[in-house]
């Protein structure tokens, strides 16, 4: 597979930090929603949250861990695809780098 391009490798890590902060902030959001929903039922939502945080611990180690250029396509393709980068945010890299990570969600469907 190919690296991505200089340009787009910087443009990427300069983002990381946000779309990260921003994921863990969906996960937050998930989070309350249970507990704002537990009502009498602690047991069955402690296993809810259990069972949310090890499915996005997974997807968080995913998108985030061992951050290479050799890496970086599939981490922008799946920052992508869990809707983390919007449109605007990936007009910002080249038309090359727009294109491979849409193929590789497109392959992923």
């Amino acid at each position: 597979m190919r690296t991505i391009p200089e340009k787009d490798w910087k443009q990427m890590r300069s983002m990381n930090a946000r779309v990260l902060d921003d994921a863990c902030a969906r996960i937050f959001s998930r989070i309350e929603s249970i507990l704002q929903k537990r009502d009498g039922r602690n047991h069955e939502a402690y296993l809810e949250l259990w069972d949310l945080i090890e499915k996005e611990d997974a997807e968080i180690g995913i998108m985030f861990n061992d951050l290479r250029r050799s890496t970086a396509l599939i981490k922008l393709a799946q920052w992508h695809s869990h809707g983390l980068l919007s449109e605007s945010d990936l007009a910002l890299f080249t038309e090359e780098t727009r294109n491979t990570v849409k193929a590789i969600n497109e392959f992923a469907l």
